[in-house]
């Protein structure tokens, strides 16, 4: 049997559709402006589902996986469209199915929105998203919940007990949506066992802050969940069934490279091995747990991305984790599979899959209006935005966020470093209470051109004391915070305005793009473009101005960062001159009192120098400009000199390092460019826009993991 004369399937998955009601959408400018930034077709996706489900229609396959991501980002109104469209499709014919996961758009999100009326909607928790659903995890099928497992219960009643939750959050934890189910086979006494693994997360016991009813991108599969699993597995393998995964979050990458620059994409357990007294799971990562206990395919969503990898254990077992991309992002696919029993004859089972790829649709577009695409495929490319598109939309639209038109920067900032740091941060008494214990441990230390500055606590508050030549100079916690909260206000009322954000961000981004790589007149702008829309080419036909480029950036001498601040220093400079002389250093409209409550001075030559000081310094620039030897070595600060002294400091890089570790999952921005740029193949393209090339024999080795060599 071949693909091409199978004529009725039994599965097909549809995963990632992303349905955003429509009634939830609007022709208005914020509706416009999300979908500049966002690849997915929103205005198309409840007709794309729609499609989608036609297609599962025509292949007559009775069982329907969902691995997730159900609707755009949580909106109660989406989810009840996506039932709508499901229920229609079960009731059609007698015997349908649907077997289904949450993903991590799709619980407890708190960016659901309503175009139309411009305001949050109501979004979806976990109970509710179980009564809405309630059919497919109420469908006779299923065998166990893993929320009604004892495995389940002895676990929440430690997680209730461990971050003491609110009683309304106390019922649910990481995986609650994982369950088994059974389909029995028509020849023969065994089946096909489902164990479905709720990977996304939304629970206190796993979301990075350790919050409620919040989401995070990443997933991930607990110690009790893979228990739970494993004795599935067992039971499964005592009826001598076929055994099928189903989670949102990929088990493994799915394509070269993808852990160092799409790690969130993947568990976050993939290359972890369990510590467990069972020896089926210990020392073990989750997807050799898998293959070692016999499972053979694990169906996935999340990343948009149509591929397939192969896994081989340290025992030689074989697993494969096929990835199905999204209804709303190119090339809109959607697979089918064909089991063939044939225990009787080979004790074994033979599995086909199939990707069909939505060709053409019809949609309501924004003005309310019927539209007919006949080239689904160049519909979605010509959708695609460019580099400079993304990044021009971004930047306006999140200038003129009507959040930010009147934006108070001091509890903004509070929130964030209580997020980064974990702890509560107070409005008021932060200096002391927060920072200054926090860098105590640095102090005392000696400064050319200032001399010794040490940290003290007197009657409970933190001071700097600044000692020379038997003079004295001290700034107390709480003055320090009283200044800079005026600080804060200053940009609040000079520098956060949208007109000047967006006039210099163009100067100066757009000064970056001109910025020469070689001497054919290819820029930084063809190479950063080249990446964002990861063209699929292979090393052979890679352009001979990227490669010129990943050899710069494999050079540890070559730091990008610095020769871009300098090529668009001119453009820095004069966004630095402008933004910090606006900051004046003024307390209830006199210099004098920001600086005398301030400052306090012991000794002639302290007080002398400190007379000078005020004297010359009426605003930040100025400030900066006195400490210019103290902050960059140099004699006259420049923007673009300050922006790399910042940029070169250890709490930014480790800053840095944490941002890309958060967005890439890796520390460094050097290697993800170079790491993205090297998992671009023709392949790539093969497996995605040709139907016919989905062969058992081409499709699974599109990738391949093979642990069982570094057993031997």
């Amino acid at each position: 049997m071949t693909l091409q004369n199978i004529e009725n399937f039994d599965i097909s998955v549809i995963s990632d559709p992303h349905v955003l009601a429509y009634d939830l959408i609007a022709d208005t400018d914020y509706f416009k402006k999300e979908i500049k930034i966002d690849r997915k077709l929103l205005v198309e996706s409840e007709a794309l589902f729609g499609q989608a489900l036609e297609i599962v229609n025509k292949a007559n396959s009775q069982f329907l996986f969902l691995p997730g991501d159900l609707v755009k980002d949580g909106e109660y109104k989406s989810h009840q469209i996506v039932k709508k469209y499901l229920c229609e499709w079960k009731n059609n014919k007698d015997g349908r199915e649907i077997f289904m996961i949450p993903g991590n758009h799709d619980l407890n999100n708190h960016k659901s929105y309503d175009f139309k009326k411009d305001t949050k909607t109501k979004n979806i928790n976990p109970k509710e998203f179980y009564d809405l659903y309630s059919f497919i995890y109420e469908n006779p099928l299923v065998l166990e919940m893993y929320k009604d497992s004892d495995i389940f219960k002895k676990y929440l009643e430690n997680i209730n007990k461990q971050y003491d939750r609110e009683e309304e959050y106390q019922y649910y934890a990481h995986g609650y949506f994982s369950y088994v189910s059974r389909i029995k086979s028509e020849v023969n006494d065994s089946g096909l066992t489902i164990i479905a693994l709720d990977t996304s997360i939304y629970s206190i016991d796993t979301e990075q802050s350790h919050k409620d009813n919040r989401e995070n991108v990443p997933g991930s599969i607990t110690l009790d969940q893979m228990r739970w699993a494993v004795e599935k597995i067992e039971e499964a393998k005592q009826r001598k069934d076929l055994i099928f995964v189903m989670a949102h979050h990929a088990l493994m990458p799915n394509f070269r490279n993808q852990e160092l620059v799409f790690s969130p994409f993947i568990i976050k357990e993939w290359r972890t091995k369990f510590i467990d007294d069972d020896p089926r799971i210990n020392n073990k990562t989750p997807i050799e747990v898998l293959a070692d206990n016999g499972v053979k395919f694990v169906f996935t969503g999340h990343l948009h991305e149509n591929g397939t990898a192969k896994y081989v254990s340290e025992l030689g077992n074989v697993v494969y984790d096929v990835q199905t991309g999204s209804t709303v992002t190119y090339p809109l696919p959607i697979r089918h599979i064909k089991i063939i029993n044939k225990l009787e004859e080979t004790s074994g089972f033979e599995v086909y899959i199939k990707t069909d790829l939505i060709k053409e649709f019809t949609y309501r577009n924004l003005a309310d209006e019927i539209e007919i695409v006949d080239d689904a495929i160049n519909y979605t490319i010509e959708k695609q935005l460019s580099l400079r598109d993304v990044l021009h939309n971004y930047i306006r639209i999140q200038a003129n966020n009507p959040k930010y038109a009147h934006i108070n920067l001091k509890p903004l900032l509070i929130e964030k470093a209580s997020d980064f740091l974990d702890k509560d941060i107070p409005v008021h008494g932060y200096m002391n209470k927060i920072v200054f214990p926090m860098i105590y441990k640095y102090f005392p230390y000696k400064k050319k051109y200032v001399g010794k500055i040490d940290v003290a606590r007197i009657n409970g508050e933190f001071e700097f004391q600044i000692r020379a030549a038997k003079n004295i100079l001290t700034i107390k916690a709480s003055n320090l915070e009283e200044a800079f909260d005026i600080i804060l206000k200053e940009i609040d009322n000079k520098i956060l305005i949208p007109y000047q954000i967006v006039t210099y961000w163009d100067k100066i981004i757009n000064k970056a793009w001109q910025m020469p790589i070689d001497n054919d007149g290819h820029t930084f702008y063809d190479f950063a473009n080249y990446i964002y829309q990861y063209k699929p080419l292979g090393e052979e036909e890679r352009p001979e101005f990227v490669a010129k480029m990943i050899d710069n950036l494999n050079n540890s001498n070559y730091n990008i960062t610095n020769i871009v601040i300098e090529y668009c220093k001119d453009e820095i400079n004069e966004a630095f001159d402008k933004f910090t002389s606006s900051i004046e250093l003024k307390k209830d409209g006199s210099k004098e009192k920001f600086f005398n409550d301030l400052i306090q001075t012991k000794g002639r030559l302290s007080s002398f120098a400190y007379k000078r000081f005020i004297k010359k310094v009426d605003n930040l620039r100025e400030l900066l400009d006195y400490f210019s030897r103290y902050i960059t070595d140099e004699k006259d600060l420049t923007g673009a000199g300050f922006a790399k002294k910042i940029l070169s400091t250890k709490s930014v890089r480790i800053a840095k390092e944490n941002f890309s570790n958060h967005m890439f999952g890796q520390s460094s921005l050097r290697k993800f460019v170079i790491d993205v740029v090297n998992s671009m193949s023709e392949e790539m393209v093969e497996v995605y826009q040709n139907e016919d090339l989905n062969e058992l024999e081409k499709y699974f080795n599109y990738i391949e993991y093979d642990d069982s060599k570094s057993s031997k």
